[in-house]
């Protein structure tokens, strides 16, 4: 698969924003744009196809654009674009909302509707992800309840969806058939990172409905890890769902619930235990925070996960050795 690259480096300095701003209005859609840093305007942007999706990794200066109705009336699209935020900070208002936007947290907007973007900054860096509106399982009227509000990409199913299309945005371009792939992946997590930001679950086919809540499942799980409570009847429970329907759910998976729950544990306590600022922390004080009660029965677990004992590994390790976790998101 062939990416694209845009580098305002590579053209002469006074060409700079124009040749931005020629860039933005062909390739994504007509706008205004302006820059305070138009002068020596810097700015770099990846395009990634997926399919029908496209993910733009970009760093920018400060902008100012804006998609007014005789614009729109020009040309549309027809998509949805969301943005990740990964540094400095990005104002956005559509449908008669405002909102201020910073690192991870996400926003969406509708590009058949007048928009105004601001970000500040001297590298403002975030990711892209243009996707059809057909793609979207939700009706046009309820996504319209979400465009330029804060979608968290720190907790919950948003994090899934952030983390996706950060890993995206740092590797190198798929293959194609990988490229097809990866694209389906994100066209459902957006469908419940959408569904489950608006609390309209139902709203989803019956195969999305069943992603997103196996996605919820796993976002609680990782919230809660700290909890020596958290059982698989307790994510059952939280979830309103049977036992027998959450085994179910990971019959497809590497491990059960119980032994995804607890090697989410010790890979987060292997963590800390490469974590020189922990050092002067116990072990049994590691262990506990993650959920372990009883430090014998940790004790057993970590050696035949990793096949030496805590005290060792954070010896051998000397606060120096990262975490490599062996379970799938």
């Amino acid at each position: 698969m062939t990416e694209t690259v845009f580098r305002t480096d590579d053209i002469p300095t006074g060409e700079r924003f124009e040749y931005w701003h020629d860039l933005m209005v062909n390739t994504v859609c007509p706008m205004e744009i302006k820059s305070p840093a138009a002068a020596d305007f810097q700015a770099e942007m990846r395009i990634v196809q997926l399919g029908r999706l496209v993910v733009w990794p970009t760093s920018l200066a400060a902008l100012k654009w804006t998609r007014s109705p005789h614009m729109i009336r020009s040309t549309d699209p027809d998509y949805y674009h969301l943005t990740l935020p990964l540094s400095g900070r990005v104002d956005i208002a559509q449908h008669d909302h405002r909102t201020v936007h910073y690192r991870r947290q996400m926003y969406i907007v509708d590009t058949y509707q007048p928009f105004e973007c601001r970000n500040s900054g001297n590298a403002t860096l975030g990711v892209g992800l243009e996707i059809p509106k057909d793609l979207i399982e939700l009706p046009p009227d309820t996504v319209s309840r979400l465009l330029a509000h804060q979608i968290s990409g720190r907790e919950g199913i948003g994090a899934y969806l952030a983390d996706f299309l950060t890993r995206v945005a740092e590797s190198p371009s798929p293959r194609p058939a990988d490229a097809v792939r990866m694209g389906g992946i994100l066209t459902d997590l957006l469908n419940a990172t959408l569904a489950h930001s608006l609390d309209v679950e139902e709203e989803l086919s019956p195969a999305a409905r069943r992603q997103s809540l196996a996605l919820s499942v796993k976002a609680f799980i990782r919230e809660n890890l700290g909890d020596p409570n958290l059982t698989a009847s307790a994510v059952a429970a939280s979830h309103h769902i049977s036992n027998s329907y959450l085994h179910g759910m990971f019959r497809g998976e590497e491990k059960t619930v119980s032994a995804w729950i607890r090697q989410l544990r010790l890979d987060h306590i292997r963590q800390d235990l490469s974590d020189p600022s922990l050092l002067s922390l116990p072990i049994s004080h590691i262990a506990a925070r993650w959920g372990f009660t009883h430090y014998t029965v940790f004790c057993r677990a970590f050696r035949a996960a990793y096949g030496v004992a805590p005290r060792d590994y954070r010896h051998m390790s000397g606060g120096a050795t990262p975490l490599t976790t062996t379970v799938d998101a």
